[in-house]
């Protein structure tokens, strides 16, 4: 047993490589024949694949997350996961049964399989897309592009209608505000003639000290009254007046908001800079059929050697007894 296992220990690999040589050659040659034949197009349907590099523009992100974190959550949305299926009618693409139960789960999975949503290192978002047609490969990622923008438009057109509508309240509560000051500045005209009162303040005092000097004491007294007036009177007029102009400004200050909110609502823009554009491969992605075959030629010559070790080492071990 000591000399076999020592005869073991001194096979020479290559003298056995050279003995089976030919049981090897057809090993592999089969090998890479068969794995050739399999990785074909009529085993394996060939996938084409297209690229698209894009980077987020106009987007306010939410929270802490950046706009590049913000494009990559709505790429994977299902509201886009949803409109590309029903665009490219994938359930059918894919060869699945739309009654399945379990259709959604093997929907899911297929595609995510065949697209891939990422962010690079340099803050964008790499879209890619593996499809039997390369047409179908490059439409896909121009159609998550425009559901994108469309999905991205209307989420925060209906933000900002809630917030155009939030002020639009706002400035009637500040008009109500503004008309309910005005009433009350026409009656204290109407009632105590006030229209202005630094104005009429200096025109009264003028007239006074004007009076004094010419001692008429009627003139003094009406103009005396009058002071009297405007004195117990004025300090409301004034209030008013200030609370006036200050709704007076916020009013404007909402006006203004509300009429960009409302350009903001009109507006048709795009949530994405695109710098690779995706478009019909003319070259196979997969399966890559050099490395199939290569893999399987490897396989079988490990398989190989390994039972022919075997074999080698049985003879020897008989030898050895005999």
């Amino acid at each position: 047993m000591k000399i076999g296992m020592k005869q073991m220990k001194n096979f020479d690999l290559l003298t056995i490589i050279l003995k089976w040589k030919i049981t090897l050659v057809v090993v592999i040659g089969s090998a890479v024949v068969l794995s050739s034949v399999f990785s074909s197009q009529y085993f394996i349907k060939p996938k084409y694949k297209s690229t698209a590099i894009i980077y987020p523009s106009n987007l306010m992100p939410y929270s802490q997350e950046s706009p590049t974190e913000q494009m990559l959550q709505l790429f994977q949305s299902d509201s886009i996961f949803n409109h590309v299926v029903d665009y490219f009618h994938l359930i059918k693409q894919y060869g699945l049964d739309s009654a399945s139960p379990t259709i959604h789960n093997e929907l899911l999975g297929i595609y995510n399989e065949n697209v891939s949503i990422k962010k690079t290192e340099y803050e964008a978002v790499k879209i890619e897309v593996m499809d039997q047609d390369p047409k179908v490969a490059c439409g896909i990622i121009n159609e998550m592009v425009n559901a994108f923008n469309a999905f991205t438009l209307n989420l925060n057109k209906s933000k900002t209608k809630e917030l155009s509508i939030i002020i639009a309240n706002q400035m009637q509560i500040k008009h109500e505000q503004i008309d309910s000051i005005n009433t009350a500045l026409k009656e204290l005209g109407v009632k105590y003639g006030i229209t202005d009162y630094y104005a009429q303040s200096r025109e009264l005092s003028k007239a006074y000290y004007n009076s004094l000097s010419t001692a008429n004491e009627k003139k003094i007294s009406d103009l005396t009254n009058e002071m009297r007036n405007l004195e117990e009177r004025g300090g409301k007029f004034h209030e008013l007046q200030l609370h006036l102009d200050q709704s007076t400004k916020e009013y404007g200050d909402l006006l203004v908001k509300h009429n960009t909110f409302q350009s903001d609502i009109n507006k048709k823009i795009s949530y994405t800079n695109m710098v690779v554009k995706p478009f019909p491969s003319d070259k196979k992605a997969y399966p890559v059929r050099w490395l199939i075959v290569t893999i399987a030629a490897c396989a079988a010559l490990l398989f190989s050697l390994i039972v022919i070790m075997i074999i080698e080492g049985r003879q020897l071990s008989n030898t050895s007894k005999s």
